[in-house]
């Protein structure tokens, strides 16, 4: 298995690009600069149409003649030798301390993206995969953390982190959250308290309230994904991480890693979360609420539909009828 200095296992870590270049760099530059390196780094873009391509591949040279050159760059201190440049028929595996910048015809969404770089970690013999959102930034014991939790379990699964609103003190996730399957709607664990009220309880006792991780900053094994499989690529985007805990039927642990902490612009890439939310955005969370439910809990589909009118209602009277 191939290994990389200061890692205890061979750790890939996938961030998702469509058209936020600049946020995709900064998130990279973050998990670059972590105590415990990755041993890959592969930037999945989702066939972005501006000049997301242009800009990495500028930022992926410059950094690694930085390192070449002997330069002082966060590059140079985590070992990373290559910036490869792949499409999504390259068949020569990058080794270890590499940067792969995977390149698809197509935007197929969150699952499908991830996947792609997903199937090239496991290829190159990765333990397990780290999926963060390109809109966020990571605290550089966040991957030695969320390692050494999601593997202290007897059945690896997925683990999930300590999610910050970017800028602030507020909390937006423990983990992950739990869903309800009446409804289909959410909550995350610890959601708007401060840092302090957050860790104030025990990773122990937040795993057993949540049943999915969050998918901003998730952390998956191999063997979690060799007996589940990849995410449902239907769910074009939300309800991805909800079906993956829910397919596991149990079989595996779910896990959170209170030091592994993680800044997140949360709804940046998608829009929903603006003041005008964008109507695509809530056409997707409609279809994937219903998606779930008809897969996982079908005799729930009455009832989530009802909530789903009711949310409808609310907002046209919220937006119509008081601006």
């Amino acid at each position: 298995m191939p290994m990389v200095s200061n890692a205890s296992k061979a750790i890939g870590t996938v961030i998702l690009n469509y058209k936020r270049w600049e946020e995709t760099i900064a998130c990279l530059e973050s998990v670059i600069a972590s105590t415990t390196p990755p041993a890959w780094i592969v930037i999945v873009d989702n066939a972005s149409n501006n000049e997301s391509i242009i800009k990495l591949r500028e930022w992926g040279a410059k950094s690694i003649a930085a390192k070449a050159g002997g330069a002082t760059h966060q590059v140079e201190a985590m070992q990373f030798d290559n910036f490869i440049d792949y499409d999504h028929e390259s068949r020569e595996l990058p080794p270890p301390a590499s940067i792969i910048l995977l390149r698809l015809p197509q935007n197929k969404g969150y699952a499908a993206g991830n996947n792609a770089g997903i199937r090239l970690l496991l290829q190159c013999g990765a333990e397990a995969v780290w999926i963060l959102n390109n809109d966020t930034v990571v605290e550089k014991y966040a991957l030695e953390a969320m390692q050494k939790r999601l593997f202290s379990k007897k059945r690896p699964g997925l683990c999930g982190s300590l999610i910050i609103y970017r800028g602030t003190n507020t909390v937006q996730c423990r983990g992950g959250g739990r869903t309800t399957p009446w409804t289909g709607l959410s909550y995350l664990d610890g959601y708007k308290f401060t840092v302090s009220e957050a860790l104030a309880d025990t990773s122990d006792a937040v795993e057993k309230r949540i049943n999915f991780i969050y998918g901003a900053s998730v952390m998956v094994s191999r063997a979690f994904i060799e007996t589940v499989g990849l995410m449902d690529e239907r769910y074009f985007l939300y309800c991805e991480e909800q079906d993956w805990a829910y397919a596991a039927n149990g079989a595996f642990d779910l896990a959170y890693a209170a030091d592994a902490i993680v800044h997140h612009n949360e709804g940046l890439t998608t829009g929903f979360y603006s003041k005008q939310a964008n109507l695509k955005s809530l056409y997707y969370l409609t279809r994937s609420r219903i998606l779930l439910t008809a897969k996982h809990h079908p005799w729930a589909l009455p009832t989530v539909g009802l909530s789903i009118v009711f949310a409808a209602l609310r907002m046209f009277w919220r937006r119509v009828c008081c601006p």
